[in-house]
């Protein structure tokens, strides 16, 4: 497992984090893409509801006002989301880039700091480098799995068990999976 999410009401891990990953980048694509098609009708209404306590009154129906209103909640709502969600799935594109999960990287910090303090070096087994690690996260094997298994919807399951496992055959020559150097 690496989290509970409350966004999915689900626990993330190991057969389902590359959806969750997903489900996160492409919802924050569609809030700004949202957020930033709706700017015009944005500064429209929000002009406009400026104008409600102006002597005389606008002549704006009913239909009209609440247009003006959802139109502005929309644009913030969008917005808010978009950078609350942005955060999270940019701390989460750092830890695949890492090689860790969020609770992983809990642990990794703990364990860095006891052999910091023992005068030795800590290494993640499970880091790759940066590109490699996003391969064994996208489950990408050979060039054309980038549109199959990426761009496409792919059900192919990850790598190992969830528990343990062999770095995947394309993986770029790796240093001894030692927790401590």
């Amino acid at each position: 497992m690496d989290h509970h999410c409350p966004w999915l009401n689900n626990c993330v891990g190991h057969y389902n984090h590359r959806y969750f990953f997903s489900f996160c980048f492409f919802m924050t694509l569609g809030c700004v893409y949202c957020s930033y098609g709706s700017w015009d009708l944005f500064r429209e209404a929000y002009a406009a509801i400026e104008t409600y306590h102006q002597t005389p009154p606008p002549t704006f129906s009913f239909r009209e006002r609440i247009t003006h209103k959802s139109l502005v909640y929309l644009w913030f709502l969008c917005s808010s989301v978009a950078l609350a969600l942005g955060a999270l799935t940019m701390w989460h594109a750092v830890l695949i880039s890492r090689g860790e999960t969020s609770i992983e990287r809990h642990i990794n910090k703990k364990e860095r700091r006891r052999l910091q303090a023992k005068g030795r070096v800590f290494r993640n087994p499970y880091n790759y480098g940066c590109l490699d690690n996003w391969k064994v996260f996208l489950g990408v094997d050979t060039g054309r799995h980038w549109l199959t298994r990426v761009l496409l919807p792919s059900s192919h399951l990850p790598h190992g068990n969830g528990m343990s496992w062999d770095p995947p055959p394309w993986v770029t020559a790796h240093s001894a999976s030692v927790m401590a150097v």
